[in-house]
């Protein structure tokens, strides 16, 4: 539950950046997009970076037949740190909620932008026509 708690947060943040005024709405929610985006992938990456595998994914030596780790993944793009054992169990350090609400902010951000420079281009366009 806490960390839903900071998915909530970081919307919230995020929308703070989102103004509603007549004609400016389009810039509210591109900031409010890469405001929500970057907080989201920052906190991804500062997971992954305090993710430490010797202290995280320790081999479960106390379980018959012994479960040694295997493999441990990381990466920062996207962010991930997941531990593998031999007996097929995995587990993720990063927030499930992360990545996917990076990807619809990064889509937001990019159809935002696109529209912002269609309406240029249509403004600028409509300004040269005699």
């Amino acid at each position: 539950m806490g960390s839903w708690f900071l998915a909530v947060l970081l919307v919230a943040c995020g929308l703070a950046f989102v103004r509603f005024h007549e004609g400016r709405r389009l810039v509210g929610i591109i900031k409010g997009s890469a405001t929500t985006g970057i907080l989201c992938y920052v906190l991804g990456c500062l997971q992954v970076a305090m993710t430490i595998p010797a202290h995280a994914c320790p081999d479960q030596l106390e379980l018959r037949p012994m479960v040694h780790l295997i493999r441990y993944d990381s990466g920062i793009l996207p962010p991930q740190a997941t531990c593998h054992w031999d007996n097929g169990t995995q587990q993720d350090f990063v927030s499930g909620w992360i990545n996917p609400l990076t990807l619809v902010c990064a889509t937001v951000l990019t159809a935002g932008l696109v529209a912002g420079f269609v309406l240029a281009y249509r403004r600028h366009r409509k300004g040269r026509t005699p």
